[in-house]
């Protein structure tokens, strides 16, 4: 199994080299459809990426974002929400138009129909461009957490208890215990995936992409099945894998 696999020497240089696959994406295909994952790790990403924009004038007004995940319960204006995260660092600052954003709500009375509504709404895309994901602690790739089995399309998730220790939910008082998420097969959609990793706590996820090994138990092994995924990696944080082959 080939693996795409580029290493930086920091947090900025990883996030440049990824804002710049952004880009290029966008400049690709202006109506381009891009999922993308919340919290630290593509943080300076999307802040390099916005930056950018304005400086240079790129056309995003054609681009459609897709939300990867969401914690289930929250208000969609508590901090801690990815729907938060996205509307501070993307929406807003790029002033991307309602109808160019698809999203799973984080407060719904019927749960599993909101995972219907995405299904639906997402399988009518008629391409999905980009993939952006970072990893778990456990190895989850958005909320598709390790288990038996996993999900093929958006579903409802028991949070794995290191994932309700994740550093966004530290922003609410609120206790969230499941949420709601694309699938394996919405995923697998992306003409590109882009993963990001970041942060000391990743490296058992990192280390099972990086395996010949796949299992469901580390749900980001399976991305070595995707024939244009391409990891990003901020070398700092896994001096441990010092001696890693790039291939990039």
């Amino acid at each position: 199994m080939r693996k795409m696999v580029c290493l930086k020497d920091n947090y900025k240089a990883m996030s440049e080299e990824a804002a710049a696959v952004l880009e290029r994406v966008v400049r690709k295909n202006p109506a381009a459809v891009i999922v993308l994952a919340t919290g630290h790790s593509p943080l300076l990403t999307y802040r390099l990426f916005v930056e950018h924009v304005k400086k240079t004038g790129l056309d995003v007004s054609g681009v459609t974002f897709v939300k990867l995940d969401e914690w289930l319960g929250l208000s969609p204006a508590d901090e801690a929400t990815c729907e938060y995260f996205i509307r501070k660092e993307v929406l807003e600052p790029l002033q991307i138009r309602e109808e160019k954003y698809l999203h799973f709500f984080s407060q719904t009375e019927d749960a599993g129909a909101e995972c219907e509504r995405v299904e639906q709404a997402y399988e009518r895309l008629p391409r999905v461009d980009l993939v952006i994901l970072g990893i778990g602690m456990n190895g989850h790739l958005g909320l598709n957490e390790p288990g038996d089995t996993l999900s093929a399309g958006a579903h409802v998730i028991e949070l794995d208890e290191k994932t309700k220790g994740h550093e966004m939910l530290s922003h609410t008082k609120q206790s969230v215990g499941k949420g709601i998420t694309l699938g394996m097969k919405n995923l697998f959609r992306g003409e590109e995936i882009l993963l990001l990793a970041d942060g000391k706590e990743k490296e058992k996820g990192l280390s099972g992409y990086l395996s010949n090994e796949i299992t469901t138990q580390i749900p980001v092994s399976l991305l070595k099945l995707h024939p244009a995924c391409r990891c990003i990696v901020n070398r700092e944080s896994f001096p441990a894998l010092e001696g890693l082959e790039e291939f990039c």
